[in-house]
């Protein structure tokens, strides 16, 4: 008998390390974020005095509102088109096509490549004045003038394109992985049954990829909703606000304007405004599952 329970509570030992780590990891910080949301606290973390709910306000202001729907627009379009493009590259990098191998290695690249030095190889790119982009479409004719791609008016769908092109790796790669565990025979006899082209994508291969698809889109949701150093490097939120994310705003309440207490706020508000889609979505996947 005392061997049976020494047995059941060998996996919990073991799992005590690991326990602590993470409540030093995650826990302590959350708790400290949290305290920190209700109290005025200086730049070094020194606490002052409370403030209660005062730190909240500013979700409630017009300004929050603003960049609340900008981020959205960025996380939402953002995840719509790594989801087209990265579905359509997975699709044809799982067919037997010549140099296969070199295109995936090939796809994989923006990747690797760190957020800052992509924010700053994108900011000379499509500098107006002399930026490779710009030099080729007037060279070419196809503009008169060159195009302010880091303007007001195109800075927000700019920094969404760039965003699509550095997450559109993650999506091949996991959706790579997915489609090679499809069995070679699902194909032949949906070939067999006419499922053909779009018919076997759409009830086939869709499905199958279904969870695959929901984990990912989750995942690169709750990273879009934390991405600071790629926007900030390449219009620090400007101009005119315009790509000001709610990373950003975080940053610049707490670094620029000594608002700890402030940037704890957005920062509790933007976690749980993120784990409650996660939830739900991870929620209906699961339903859907069963």
């Amino acid at each position: 008998m005392k061997l049976k329970r020494k047995r059941k509570a060998l996996p919990y030992i073991f799992l005590i390390p690991a326990i602590f780590i993470i409540f030093a990891i995650f826990a302590i910080p959350l708790v400290n974020l949290l305290w920190y949301s209700f109290a005025k606290v200086d730049l070094i973390g020194q606490f002052q005095r409370w403030a209660g709910l005062n730190n909240y306000r500013y979700l409630f202001t017009s300004a929050f509102a603003a960049t609340l729907g900008r981020t959205i627009i960025w996380v939402v379009c953002g995840i719509a088109g790594i989801f087209v493009v990265g579905t359509t590259l997975a699709l044809a990098l799982n067919k037997p096509i010549p140099g296969r191998g070199i295109f995936r290695t090939i796809v994989i690249i923006p990747w690797v490549i760190p957020h800052v030095f992509a924010g700053t190889m994108w900011s000379w790119v499509l500098n107006s004045t002399n930026g490779i982009v710009n030099t080729v479409l007037l060279d070419l004719g196809l503009v008169s003038t060159p195009v302010s791609f880091l303007g007001a008016d195109l800075a927000l769908a700019t920094v969404i394109f760039i965003r699509i092109w550095k997450g559109v790796p993650f999506l091949v790669m996991s959706l790579l992985s997915a489609l090679q565990t499809i069995p070679s025979e699902v194909e032949e006899a949906a070939k067999l049954d006419g499922a053909l082209g779009w018919k076997y994508f759409a009830y086939i291969t869709l499905p199958l990829l279904k969870p695959v698809m929901v984990m990912s889109g989750t995942i690169l949701m709750a990273w879009s909703f934390t991405i600071f150093d790629l926007v900030y490097v390449i219009t620090a939120g400007g101009p005119l606000n315009v790509t000001e994310l709610l990373s950003i705003t975080i940053y610049k309440k707490a670094f620029i304007n000594g608002d700890m207490g402030g940037a704890a706020a957005i920062a509790i508000f933007t976690m749980l405004f993120v784990s409650i889609i996660a939830f739900f979505l991870m929620k209906h996947n699961a339903k859907e599952d069963k």
